[in-house]
C-alpha cells in the first residue's frame, strides 16, 4: 500500500468539524446544523488528478466513524486555457477523476476546483510550487543495534539530507516509507469479520453436507487468507522478508497467532502492529536540510524518503488540522483555503530517494 499525501485520514477529520458544529449549538436548539461539502484532493506532476468530494456527518452519527461520500457532483478543474470534467469513479462513490494526460499538472502553474451538488458549490485553487531538488544524502546504509533500544535519550540522529530551496513552496512535507512492509487500512476490518463468519459457517455444516457442499466456503476462506497474506506482510523483494529493527517488537508480532481467538482477529492485530510503516512531518520553509530520526525507521529493508514541496493550501492544512479540540480561546481550528466547503485542494511536487536499513545484533 503505497502513501499518499494529507496522511491524515478524513474520517478523522469529518468527525472533528461534526463535532466543533454541533458543539457551537445552543442546548436549547434542536435543528439539525446544515451539511457542508468537504474536499481533499493534492495535485502533483505526472499523477492522475483525484477529488474525493464528501459531506459532514450528521450528528447523530459522529461515533459511527462513517464518511459520507457525494455521488453525482459535477466536478470541473480549470486552467486559464482548458476546462476539463471529472468523472466519478465506479468503484469509489464521490471521488472524481481525469487522466494526467487530459489535463495535465505542471510546476507553476494554477489550477481552479469547482465542485457543484444541488444548490451547494465548493471552490478553491491552487498553483502548484516548483520542486526542491535533494541535492546530498549522508547515510544511505544506516545500522540498528539492539542496544539502542536502552538508549533513545541519547540516541543521535543516523544520517541527514539537503535539498535546494523551493523558490515557491510554502513548507516542506516529508514522508518516510518503509517499502517492504505492506498493511491495510480501517476499510478492510468488515473483511476480517467475514473471513470469522465464513469459518464459523464452515464449522457448523461440517458433517451435515458432503464435502462438495463445502468447497465455495473453502475457497472462500483461502481467497481472504491470501489476501491478508498479501497486503499485511513483511514481505520484501525477491523473497526478502523484512525485520523489525527492535527484539521487543519483532516478539509481538511473531506471538500474535498464540494470543488471538480467531483468524480474523490475528489479521487484525498485525495489521494493527505495521501502522507505523510510514511517518511524515513537516519543515518550514526556510530550513534546507532534515535528519534520519530512528523513530521513523523501524524495519530492515528499503525505505523511500519523499519530500515534497507544499503550497499554502496544503501546508495550512497539514500544520493545523488537529485544531480545534482545545477548547482555547485562541484556537481558531484548521485553516481552510475554500470557498461554500470545508477541506484541502492543495498541491505539491516531490523529490525522492532510497535509505537501507540493517540490524547489527
Amino acid at each position: 500500500m503505497k502513501t499518499t499525501p494529507g496522511t491524515r485520514p478524513m474520517t478523522t477529520l469529518l468527525l472533528l468539524l461534526t463535532g466543533v458544529l454541533t458543539s457551537c449549538s445552543s442546548p436549547s436548539e434542536v435543528e439539525e446544523p446544515p451539511r457542508t461539502l468537504f474536499v481533499q484532493a493534492f495535485l502533483s506532476p505526472g499523477v492522475d488528478p483525484e477529488i474525493r468530494l464528501r459531506e459532514t456527518s450528521a450528528p447523530e452519527r459522529f461515533y459511527e466513524g462513517l464518511e459520507a461520500p457525494i455521488s453525482g457532483a459535477d466536478v470541473t478543474l480549470r486552467t486559464d486555457d482548458r476546462t476539463v470534467a471529472l468523472s466519478e469513479s465506479v468503484d469509489e462513490a464521490g471521488t472524481y477523476g481525469v487522466s494526467h494526460s487530459i489535463m495535465p499538472i505542471e510546476e507553476g502553474r494554477t489550477y481552479y476546483l469547482t465542485a457543484t451538488h444541488g444548490e451547494r458549490q465548493l471552490r478553491s485553487h491552487t498553483t502548484v510550487p516548483v520542486h526542491a531538488p535533494v541535492t546530498r544524502v549522508e547515510g544511505d546504509t544506516i545500522t540498528y543495534h539492539q542496544v539502542y533500544a536502552n538508549a533513545f535519550g541519547d540516541l543521535l540522529h543516523p544520517g541527514q539530507f539537503f535539498w535546494d530551496r523551493s523558490p515557491s513552496a510554502a513548507g516542506y512535507v516529508i514522508i518516510v516509507e518503509a517499502e517492504w512492509v505492506s498493511t491495510l487500512g480501517p476499510g478492510a476490518e468488515p473483511l476480517t469479520a467475514d473471513l470469522d463468519t465464513v469459518i464459523a459457517r464452515r464449522q457448523n455444516l461440517e458433517g451435515l453436507v458432503s464435502e462438495d457442499s463445502l468447497v465455495v466456503l473453502d475457497q472462500r476462506i483461502r481467497e481472504l487468507e491470501r489476501y491478508f497474506e498479501q497486503n499485511i506482510s513483511l514481505q520484501g523483494p525477491d523473497g526478502q522478508t523484512a525485520q523489525w529493527l527492535r527484539d521487543r517488537e519483532q516478539e509481538d508480532w511473531d506471538e500474535v497467532e498464540a494470543k488471538t481467538d480467531s483468524r480474523g482477529e490475528f489479521w487484525r492485530e498485525r495489521r494493527d502492529l505495521l501502522w507505523d510503516r510510514v511517518h511524515d512531518y513537516w519543515i518550514p520553509a526556510d530550513t534546507l536540510r532534515s535528519d534520519f530520526w530512528w523513530w521513523g525507521v523501524r524495519f530492515t529493508g528499503d525505505y523511500r524518503i519523499t519530500l515534497q514541496s507544499v503550497d499554502s493550501n496544503y501546508f495550512d492544512y497539514y500544520t493545523t488540522v488537529f485544531n480545534g479540540q482545545s477548547g482555547a480561546d485562541g484556537d481558531a481550528g484548521p485553516i481552510f483555503h475554500t470557498e461554500g466547503g470545508l477541506g484541502v485542494f492543495g498541491s505539491y511536487s516531490a523529490d525522492s530517494f532510497t535509505i537501507f536499513a540493517r540490524r547489527e545484533d
